[in-house]
């Protein structure tokens, strides 16, 4: 929608009862609710979920910071809580994945993040950019004599898989198996399953676990340079230091969290950036604007959309009194247009001077270990699909269909022409 247009919407659709009108898995008219929330409505409680929205950018970032005051520990927790014959099914499958990094408090969290951080860093990253730039040059290869394609399917699937397979030292896996699988946790945790969605998903993710348990259990008889056999090697045994079961969740997380939230921005990105071809074009023309153009897809379109936190006590938060134990849901896509601190936040803009102060990796202790691989791989990939396919373009009237979770956002498909 254009900036007059949205103006229109707003000035002839106030927002009446925003904890009503908030649809939390749906994503198509998400930013334009929160242009009409934010400025009336900087937190509400949501009757769908049963959570405080919190909408405005200050407040998103005094919660992210404020560790004392507010829990991570129902950051991974599912949104609608899993039956019982779920929970003793997984328990019976030795089931036994820990809340690790983006769910714990310190000191905990201290302890296992600054370990983690000395693997999961630019420099180690930037070791694997040859390899990285080869993987995705490989996808394009396979699509180049095509006149369309489906970029969700042809590259944006599978390549942070890829990437997350370097990093584990594995070779030889399906990339699509592993995408399944994250595909049914994220619908487990944050969307709304239905019963047999459930079972079938607590089956895969049980098998999802038995693969991460042996994928350590191999790197312990036969180390290599990867983060499982970094981890092991740190641990040396100790469980003051790492516990073998922390071993096994951070790998796990990693096969999730490595891959599914790149998939999406690199989706987002890539769409926004053919639905303004004028930017498309700014891109073919100064490949030197691309790293800032990754940062404002990440704020116009973060592929995390919300975060959630607990009140540790009694808070306030805009005005609002909050007991203790309150659900809260960081409106991260609507911190990222907050009129406050972004000139003209319905713009996309590649040029954008405070693009980078999204929030879309988070703030704070928490802030996300991975941002500098996504940043690689995403830069990467727009590098590359502008240098191949200069003139590419949206199939026209294609319909977008959104991940149906309330914090996940991303195209299940985007057809292109390749060639204009």
């Amino acid at each position: 929608m254009s900036d007059d247009r949205l103006a229109t919407a707003v000035a002839t659709c106030p927002i009446q009862s925003p904890g009503r009108e908030y649809a939390a898995f749906e994503h198509e008219p998400m930013y334009e609710f929160f242009s009409r929330a934010r400025p009336v409505a900087p937190i509400f409680h949501s009757e769908e979920i049963g959570y405080w929205v919190v909408t405005r950018r200050d407040d998103a970032l005094n919660i992210l910071r404020d560790h004392a005051h507010f829990s991570a520990e129902i950051a991974t927790q599912p949104v609608q809580p899993w039956p019982r014959k779920i929970l003793a099914y997984l328990q019976d499958r030795d089931f036994t994945n820990e809340a690790v990094q983006v769910a714990c408090d310190p000191p905990r969290h201290t302890r296992i993040r600054q370990i983690a951080a000395r693997f999961l860093n630019i420099r180690q990253f930037s070791l694997h950019e040859d390899q990285f730039r080869q993987l995705v040059t490989a996808y394009l290869d396979r699509i180049a004599g095509q006149s369309e394609a489906d970029l969700v399917d042809a590259i944006f699937y599978e390549f942070p898989a890829q990437v997350v397979f370097l990093l584990l030292g594995e070779t030889g896996f399906d990339p699509r198996k592993i995408k399944r699988w994250g595909d049914l946790r994220l619908n487990m945790i944050w969307g709304k399953p239905t019963t047999a969605e459930l079972e079938a998903g607590a089956r895969d993710l049980a098998d999802f676990w038995d693969y991460t348990v042996n994928l350590v259990e191999a790197r312990k008889k036969d180390p290599g340079d990867d983060y499982p056999s970094f981890l092991l090697a740190r641990r040396a045994g100790d469980d003051s230091i790492l516990t073998e079961n922390e071993i096994r969740s951070l790998v796990f997380g990693l096969l999730l969290a490595g891959h599914e939230t790149t998939t999406n921005a690199a989706g987002n990105i890539t769409l926004e950036l053919l639905r303004h071809p004028q930017q498309w074009r700014r891109l073919v023309a100064d490949p030197s604007l691309i790293p800032n153009a990754v940062e404002e897809g990440l704020r116009y379109a973060s592929s995390v959309v919300a975060w959630r936190r607990t009140a540790r006590e009694d808070v306030v938060v805009a005005g609002q009194a909050l007991p203790k134990g309150s659900k809260i849901l960081i409106a991260l896509a609507s911190a990222n247009r907050d009129e406050a601190h972004f000139d003209g936040p319905e713009a996309f803009d590649v040029q954008r001077g405070n693009a980078r102060d999204h929030l879309s990796f988070g703030n704070g202790i928490h802030a996300c270990l991975g941002a500098p691989l996504a940043r690689l791989e995403l830069r990467i990939l727009v590098e590359e699909l502008t240098r191949r396919f200069p003139n590419m373009n949206l199939l026209a009237d294609q319909p977008i269909e959104w991940t149906r979770t309330i914090s996940f956002r991303g195209p299940d498909k985007l057809w292109v022409r390749l060639h204009g």
